[in-house]
């Protein structure tokens, strides 16, 4: 598809447009307080420039910007920021939002307030993956997976095992998979000795680990395989213990806990790490369907793919009329689970 027909001004007739890229050099930009016509401002839901928001984010700008032919960047002002962001936007398209599966974990756990629920957003288009998503302990750990932690913690009944984790995110739900099967494998008195050391960035999990705050992060292949070499320092050296998605990743032994025969409700526990955007909730329909098949194309290109792989995500496009209804079939799956976990204040460590 020529990259002409995917600008914005081409994809609604109307001759002037909420995002004035009818003509690139006028528009709205100025001291007036108008919208720089040639630019999408992407609020990403982690304040980290070098984990897998940002990654994917980075991927999805440039290509999805260059197909759109917009000025597309990513600004990394976290969950918070970005949903105040998302929620003061004006319905042109100026500025949308990138994140993950915690957009609506966040708001069933609590930590972001019901006016941020799916039902409140336009759902743009799903577009990628990180299978990647994985817990980590230090090299010398006294465990090589999480059924060994499991075990170790059962072993050794004077013994907890803390966990680096960011309240309302991913991260909080394979917490609660694992927490639940042990309870249900080992006892509530084994369980019970699992905590919590309330983190955000991945950086900050990682400092925790090396600080020995914690014994357990929750990281991503991406993100930690640069811990994990023969030659790193042995103080910040880490090691695999498990991922959580459906399959394992191609290249690394990294059990997934579908393997290890970690299940709730006898269903093994699996969870792909999706990322997607969010759109204000009466965002122009002329952007909306731009900006998805900009999407669309950029998916498909050599530079997109390449990317993605270079740091172990992969391609997953879900289009604007199927991503509602896919997103909330995955949250509502994972209600029941959350709603048998304990509160995240209640296994602070």
């Amino acid at each position: 598809m020529n990259k002409k027909s995917l600008k914005i001004a081409a994809a609604i007739a109307a001759p002037v447009m909420a995002l004035g890229l009818a003509s690139c050099s006028g528009g709205g930009g100025g001291e007036d307080g108008g919208i720089d016509v040639n630019r999408v401002r992407v609020v990403l839901g982690s304040s980290s420039t070098t984990a897998d928001t940002y990654q994917n984010a980075h991927a999805f700008t440039e290509n999805v910007g260059e197909a759109l032919d917009v000025d597309m960047k990513a600004d990394a002002i976290g969950a918070n920021q970005a949903f105040q962001a998302l929620d003061k936007a004006k319905d042109d398209g100026s500025t949308i939002m990138f994140f993950h599966d915690m957009a609506y974990l966040s708001v069933k756990y609590g930590s972001q307030p019901e006016k941020f629920a799916l039902d409140n957003w336009t759902a743009g288009p799903v577009v990628s993956t990180n299978p990647g998503a994985a817990f980590l302990a230090a090299h010398d750990a006294p465990y090589d997976d999480m059924v060994e932690a499991a075990e170790w913690l059962a072993d050794n009944g004077s013994e907890e095992l803390t966990f680096a984790v960011e309240a309302g995110g991913t991260s909080e739900l394979s917490l609660d998979a694992f927490y639940i099967w042990v309870a249900d494998e080992y006892g509530q008195d084994v369980a019970e000795r699992i905590k919590v050391f309330a983190t955000g960035s991945d950086e900050e999990k990682n400092q925790a680990l090396w600080a020995g705050n914690v014994d357990i992060v929750y990281g991503s292949i991406g993100g930690n395989e640069q811990y994990t070499g023969d030659d790193v320092e042995a103080k910040v050296r880490e090691k695999f213990l498990g991922i959580t998605a459906s399959e394992r990743v191609e290249g690394y032994d990294i059990p997934t806990f579908a393997e290890m025969g970690i299940a709730v409700d006898g269903e093994p526990f699996t969870f792909d790490k999706e990322f997607f955007t969010l759109l204000p909730k009466e965002i122009d329909e002329g952007f909306a369907s731009a900006l998805d098949e900009a999407t669309a194309e950029a998916v498909e290109s050599d530079a997109y793919v390449e990317e993605l792989t270079a740091n172990n995500f992969l391609t997953n496009y879900v289009p604007m009329d199927e991503s509602t209804e896919y997103i909330e079939a995955k949250r509502d799956r994972l209600e029941s689970l959350i709603d048998q976990a304990p509160d995240f204040n209640d296994l602070a460590s």
